[in-house]
């Protein structure tokens, strides 16, 4: 009888392998013959799969995104009781920082997913900055004394307070920033520098929701 083949499995594998790709040479070292090669299989065998190069990154883009959320998320919800509002937002978002070999790995995975997103703009916009404006959302609101938002879908929306729009686009900003310097100019960011910084804006978000905060008379 001929041998039965699980598909999803060997997707998985390929999925594995061409991430393995991407941290070695970059989303532009994805190529059937390429990955082919990571995962020991023929390109006769890959092709069964992909027809061309531009279904096969459009593949690896998405099994990258699952992974990311996969390895991410579970270090992101992880509850936090402990310290400062402050010390447990910083702890959250420091993990989309490449502060640690694992997080730089991290980083040049969202990395390639973002230039795949350049070249191929999905419909509904960029997943990777979606995920993380809405957890840079959650975080604001967290320290502007918001309870917090449980449904997935409702966490990507605007938030009703204007001000956690606000400053969630600056700690995007902000972080997208020192994640860069902390890849490109270690010599001049170090880990430390970084968590400090992250700190530092974050003890400027005012404390409370808007409308319960006493007015600003410096005028």
């Amino acid at each position: 009888m001929p041998r039965l083949v699980d598909h999803d499995q060997r997707r998985a594998e390929l999925g594995e392998a061409a991430i393995r790709v991407i941290l070695r040479e970059g989303l532009a070292g994805v190529t059937v013959r390429g990955v082919a090669a990571e995962a020991g299989w023929s390109t006769g065998s890959l092709r069964h799969y992909f027809g061309n190069q531009h279904e096969l990154q459009a593949y690896v883009v998405r099994a990258t995104t699952d992974a990311l959320r996969r390895r991410v998320l579970p270090r992101v919800q992880r509850p936090r009781t402990e310290g400062s509002v402050v010390e447990q937002v910083a702890s959250i978002v420091e993990e989309l920082l490449p502060l640690d070999a694992e997080r730089r790995e991290e980083y040049a995975l969202w990395s390639a997913i973002v230039a795949w997103e350049r070249r191929h703009p999905p419909e509904g916009g960029s997943v990777t900055w979606n995920d993380q404006r809405a957890l840079h959302r959650q975080c604001v609101a967290a320290l502007l004394g918001h309870e917090p938002v449980r449904d997935a879908g409702q966490a990507t929306a605007p938030h009703p307070d204007a001000e956690v729009e606000v400053w969630a686009a600056l700690l995007h900003t902000f972080v997208d920033g020192l994640a860069s310097q902390l890849t490109n100019t270690p010599g001049e960011v170090s880990p430390a520098t970084a968590g400090r910084l992250l700190r530092s804006l974050l003890h400027a978000v005012p404390r409370g929701p808007s409308d319960q905060r006493a007015p600003d008379h410096r005028t």
